[in-house]
């Protein structure tokens, strides 16, 4: 075989995408290859697998197939879906990387943390991994990668009614380089006091901001001007917590910290 040689391979169904994966030795999986620089020597191809292309929405949560389209998800508009995630995937690229980019894609790149990886950690995002034998849930909270012998075959984004939802691109708007991150920020309340808040950030350095969140369930709006100096020094603790065996450019912090105390002030 040619060094330089791609051999393709297409599966119809998991079945047939198992079998493959199991007979074929080093066979990787690939989507619509938006963002694959140098293609594997053997790769399959999950286009022809309809299951993977889904969107079922239900009472308090939506599903996606990992193979359903950023474009696709975008028509659905704000009467089915959070903002927040409306606003994220209106900043990937462009109209026609839209219209062949998939979610799956976008998540499952452990070394990029793409655009949506943000926004999707801030809900409690579930996704679901099967094998031949069996199938896991892991919040992407708690994904690091995908299960030995497990493809993704849902994702679960949970439709809260959030009372503030901010979120943010950083870096160049038509590439994914090591100073490219993305910042949610979400809040909900009932009678003027906190119920939920997330603060989500991801790229180089991908966390959330836990002990910070719980800290502040049960305050009172308007937040104290005063006391915003203070949410974010526990921010700042929880980024250097988040960083401290990553080399970063120092801007990554500084823009953190900067969308943090914007996203406070917006509760004064």
């Amino acid at each position: 075989m040619n060094r330089n040689e791609t051999n393709i391979f297409y599966a119809r169904n998991l079945n047939e995408l198992f079998y493959q994966l199991k007979t074929i030795a080093n066979l990787k999986i690939v989507g619509s290859c938006t963002a694959i620089s140098a293609l594997p020597e053997k790769m399959i191809s999950t286009t022809l697998i309809r299951e993977f292309n889904h969107i079922e929405k239900h009472e308090r949560y939506i599903e996606f197939g990992p193979a359903t389209t950023l474009a696709e998800i975008q028509a659905l508009g704000e009467r089915h879906l959070p903002k927040i995630l409306l606003d994220a995937i209106s900043t990937v690229a462009n109209p026609f990387i839209r219209n062949v980019a998939t979610i799956g894609g976008n998540l499952m790149d452990p070394e990029r943390r793409n655009t949506l990886f943000a926004p999707l950690l801030a809900m409690d995002t579930v996704l679901e991994f099967k094998s031949p034998s069996e199938v896991k849930y892991i919040t992407v909270q708690n994904f690091t990668e995908i299960p030995k012998n497990h493809v993704l075959t849902n994702i679960r984004v949970p439709l809260n009614d959030w009372d503030v939802g901010i979120f943010r691109r950083l870096g160049p708007n038509s590439t994914i380089t090591e100073n490219s991150a993305s910042f949610a920020f979400l809040v909900d309340s009932e009678k003027g006091i906190i119920t939920n808040l997330r603060i989500a950030y991801s790229g180089k350095i991908t966390f959330r901001c836990i002990s910070l969140e719980n800290h502040m369930l049960g305050l009172r709006l308007p937040l104290k001007a005063k006391d915003i100096p203070n949410y974010i020094e526990e921010a700042q603790n929880e980024f250097d917590s988040a960083a401290k065996e990553t080399e970063y450019n120092p801007v990554l912090k500084q823009q953190f910290l900067n969308l943090v105390s914007y996203s406070f002030r917006q509760l004064t």
